[in-house]
């Protein structure tokens, strides 16, 4: 019937083509049966005799009748390459193999629709082709297949609550790489095949291709020309194409898997791994056992077939590339970092442990003609990698590992904060500008910082600790003594107040003053530090060791942190305090004011720890603030002089004068200290409409002189008052504060 079909097929096309030609006899002569108006994929593999177990495989799988019956595109490896990979897995035939084991296989060799090879190297993507002009052109090149890993069995060692069990893995469907000429032209490798090899030394690239072919691998396994028709890849078929083989590919394992069973080469990278591992989903299967799926917390998935590809719209492109140290190898690398400091890796911190895994792992193919050129890690860090770095390679389902001869270190660990990520007297710290996200600032060659580290005991005992049962930095309350999970406001700023963005070379000499990352200051000099809170405690950090980074800064070891965590309203009012007293008795008069004037909020108490933290509400308006607040001593006589009234203004006129004298006592978006260093006009934040043009706001002025231990003030009425330095830089969070022994004056 079949023959039949073809026959009448062949008769409508023959006649078609030759109406369009005309009818005579001479032209009639000119066409023959088309070559690929053949019989079906299983006749013409049949007919051609050299693929009788790729049949036997179909049927041990029980797939004989869907591609008997569909369209389909099989890879099709001959019998002697069928032999060859049985000789290689110890077995004769395909009666050696478990169903599950033919399936597994066979479905590795076959596509559900029919792909003539333009159709295989550009993927269907948002409801159009990705032609060779497209934005993607063949960048997606994996081929999602039926095919999945018999499920195994994996004993759990690390997760908490189930060390010790043994489960059941299952994998999504496999993924297969097509590798092409196309392909590699349009990522940026070389098209001569050099770049497959590396990854696949034990397999071929385009041998045997006529002229005009281009390389196009399955896998492992070359596709080999058509036979019949050399100049074509594809041999079109009436139930879909075939593409022969050069060798059978084998069963696909993840890098996981991958790694997994060669522990004598990746056991111990394997088994730091684990601590990352999670079991987050089950299914049943139809002998009624639970199967588990795997997958990695915080490291990249290695266990999930799709690979780092995670958006279902469209298809998987990228494969993740594993450079997997050795176990000697690894072993060398902890032995001269982290267990110089930690007992055993499980002592080790866990963030320790991810750098050192991720930073050996990328979410993109890495091709030696490209990365020989420039590499980046997984961070982003430039990393030379060099073909004498890599001892092998394998191609996994979900990308390629390549046997490493060297560790590769992440920035973090060869810059400033590399000693934290060994060194357990500062794990806290480290876990600190972990939680903070401070990590990536403090580890870019190209800007130098400067890190003030004090120990966890420091640390703990000023009330900074890390919780490792659940994974937080917590706080000792102030009030009541309680730890808790530090906000994210206070982390941060605890965080970037170790932090300075450049290099302090002078510690040891006269000094000066620096802003944080934070935006806060500290004074150093003299081997000594301090910031607000350091000040008003004395709390003084006095240096202990600088450890000077080559690549971007110093590492300061301090034996006090630094301490910021002193704001502007504490020192002017220390009314209500049921904590640590920061005010200044000599401001107390200018303080009432603020008060009265709704600018202060003396009583304001935080919710979770009821520490009382006089609030000066309108700070948040500006990053940066110095205030000129004058003594009582000053005030007395600016109330004697009528510039103060005596009592709180009735009249919205006489509330609107007091309110511009308080605020002409603040100088906003500047932090100025009497290093002799800022000098000149600054507006305050005192406004008035301009006199010219109503629409308009204006900021009162006052100039700075300025010169070393020497600050004065000229306000608006001509007055110059002298800041006496004894009473300067008095350090708060976004500012500083000088006591002045006479007020400011806007109006003549």
């Amino acid at each position: 019937m079949k023959k039949i079909l073809r026959l009448i097929l062949a008769f409508i096309v023959v006649a078609g083509l030759s109406g369009i030609s005309g009818c005579t006899e001479d032209h009639q002569e000119r066409f023959e049966e088309p070559p690929w108006l053949g019989g079906s994929s299983i006749e013409i593999l049949q007919e051609r005799g050299k693929y009788n177990i790729f049949l036997s495989l179909m049927e041990k799988a029980n797939y004989y009748e869907p591609v008997s019956k569909q369209l389909f595109t099989l890879f099709v490896p001959s019998d002697s390459a069928f032999n060859a990979y049985f000789k290689s897995v110890g077995i004769n035939s395909v009666d050696d193999l478990t169903k599950e084991e033919a399936v597994e296989i066979f479905t590795l060799h076959v596509l559900r629709n029919p792909l003539s090879r333009f159709q295989l190297v550009y993927e269907y993507a948002w409801n159009e082709l990705q032609g060779p002009k497209g934005e993607y052109a063949s960048l997606y090149h994996r081929k999602l297949t039926s095919s999945t890993t018999i499920p195994y069995s994996e004993k759990i060692n690390y997760l908490p609550g189930r060390i010790g069990e043994t489960v059941l893995v299952f994998t999504d469907n496999k993924y297969v790489p097509l590798w092409t000429a196309e392909w590699f032209n349009d990522y940026g490798g070389a098209e001569d095949g050099s770049d497959y090899l590396f990854m696949y030394p034990r397999s071929t690239w385009r041998k045997g291709y006529t002229s005009n072919l281009k390389g196009m691998n399955w896998h492992s396994a070359m596709v080999i020309p058509n036979p019949e028709i050399p100049d074509e890849l594809e041999v079109r078929t009436a139930s879909g194409f075939i593409y022969f083989l050069d060798r059978v590919v084998p069963p696909m394992p993840t890098i996981d898997q991958y790694l997994k069973d060669n522990p004598q080469k990746f056991g111990l990278y394997y088994d730091i791994l684990q601590r990352f591992a999670t079991y987050p989903s089950t299914r049943v299967d139809e002998q009624k056992r639970v199967l588990y799926k795997k997958s990695y917390d915080l490291i990249s998935d290695l266990a999930l077939e799709r690979g780092p590809s995670t958006d279902p719209a469209v298809p998987p492109q990228n494969m993740w590339t594993a450079f997997v140290p050795t176990n000697d190898v690894l072993q060398t690398y902890l032995d001269n970092t982290v267990l110089k400091y930690y007992s055993s890796i499980d002592s080790a911190p866990r963030v320790t442990l991810y750098y050192i895994l991720q930073t050996q792992l990328s979410a993109n193919v890495a091709l030696l003609s490209k990365m020989e050129k420039s590499y980046f890690n997984f961070f982003g860090d430039d990393t030379e990698v060099s073909r004498a770095d890599i001892a092998d390679s394998y191609v996994c389902s979900n990308g390629v590992v390549y046997e490493s001869k060297r560790v590769l270190e992440p920035n973090v660990f060869t810059c400033v904060p590399g000693e934290l990520f060994i060194n357990k007297d500062y794990s806290t710290l480290l876990f600190v500008l972990d939680k903070a996200g401070m990590l990536s600032s403090l580890a870019n060659p190209e800007s130098n910082v400067t890190l003030f580290a004090a120990t966890n005991e420091k640390l703990e005992e000023y009330g900074i600790r890390y919780n490792a049962t659940n994974d937080v930095i917590e706080n000792r309350g102030p009030v009541d003594g309680i730890w808790r999970t530090m906000n994210t406001l206070e982390l941060e700023t605890f965080a970037q107040d170790q932090i300075h963005k450049g290099l302090l070379t002078d510690l040891g000499g006269p000094g000066g003053f620096a802003e944080m990352l934070s935006q806060n200051y500290i004074y150093y000099g003299g081997n000594q530090v301090y910031a607000a809170e350091n000040q008003a405690t004395n709390a003084i950090a006095n240096v202990q060791e600088v450890i000077r980074n080559e690549r971007n800064g110093f590492l300061v070891k301090v034996d006090k942190p630094i301490e910021s965590r002193v704001v502007m309203g504490r020192v002017l009012s220390g009314q209500f305090s049921n904590s640590v007293d920061f005010s200044d008795p000599d401001l107390s008069e200018f303080s009432k004011l603020l008060v009265s004037a709704n600018m202060l909020d003396a009583r304001f108490r935080d919710a979770t720890t009821k520490e009382n933290i006089p609030n000066l509400k309108f700070l948040a308006a500006y990053k940066k603030w110095t205030a000129f607040i004058p003594t009582n001593e000053a005030m007395a006589k600016a109330r004697a002089e009528g510039i103060i009234p005596p009592g709180w203004p009735k009249t919205t006129t006489g509330r609107d004068s007091v309110n511009n004298f308080l605020k002409y006592h603040f100088v906003i978006n500047n932090v100025i200290f009497d290093d002799g260093k800022a000098s000149g006009i600054f507006d305050t934040y005192f406004t008035y409409k301009d006199p010219l043009d109503a629409t308009k706001t204006l900021n009162a002025k006052i100039e700075i002189m300025n010169s070393p231990n020497n600050l004065s003030i000229k306000d608006n009425s001509g007055q110059i008052v002298q800041v006496d330095h004894a009473n300067a830089n008095i350090l708060v969070r976004k500012g500083v504060i000088h006591k002045i022994n006479t007020v400011l004056n806007f109006y003549n």
